[in-house]
């Protein structure tokens, strides 16, 4: 039950609507018993700074951060980890007593899903990744730190985004780029 005590997380996006988060971190935070709340809150690009000073006014306690506040969002926060800045985008936020403090959890989860849930441990010497927006930043970062990735094949419909990805994170010349072109029965 909602009352005075209860603390306020959710994700940040523009849409959200469709957004399964709700229902998934409050089935999970109703299993704990904690009292929190999770909700999609649609934050329109021009509003963002009024949302995030919300977010410290009603003591929001964190935050999820989606499409298409990852990279923008980083330029009004008080804080931002080192993987965080080194991936150039932001998935999470916590209010620390009125400081927003900026994490990428995107580069630690997909190791770990493509290790547990993949059964890819080692990550294999060739990786091919499709896409070029805020989450493929992170997962682009945790493959190329990764020793046993060789070379990650970046895929994107437009080329140029990818080349300037690649520019950003990679370093060693492991990343080679091309272009996608969706043929199966959903694209």
């Amino acid at each position: 039950m909602i009352s005075g005590t209860t603390r306020v997380l959710g994700v940040i996006g523009d849409p959200v609507a469709h957004t399964a988060s709700p229902a998934m971190h409050n089935a999970a935070l109703r299993a704990l018993n904690l009292n929190y709340v999770y909700a999609a809150f649609r934050v329109a690009p021009p509003t963002l700074p009024q949302a995030l000073a919300g977010m410290r006014a009603f003591g929001i306690v964190g935050l999820n951060v989606t499409v298409p506040h990852k990279q923008a969002v980083m330029a009004h926060l008080d804080e931002i980890s080192a993987e965080a800045q080194s991936i150039g985008a932001v998935n999470t936020i916590a209010n620390r007593d009125g400081r927003l403090v900026g994490y990428n959890t995107d580069a630690f989860g997909i190791v770990q899903s493509l290790k547990a849930d993949g059964g890819l441990d080692p990550l294999p010497p060739k990786v091919a990744l499709l896409g070029a927006g805020g989450a493929a930043r992170a997962v682009l970062y945790a493959l190329l730190a990764r020793d046993e990735v060789e070379e990650v094949l970046l895929l994107n419909r437009t080329v140029e985004k990818a080349a300037a990805l690649a520019a950003d994170l990679d370093s060693e010349g492991k990343v080679r780029v091309g272009s996608l072109a969706e043929t199966g029965p959903i694209g």
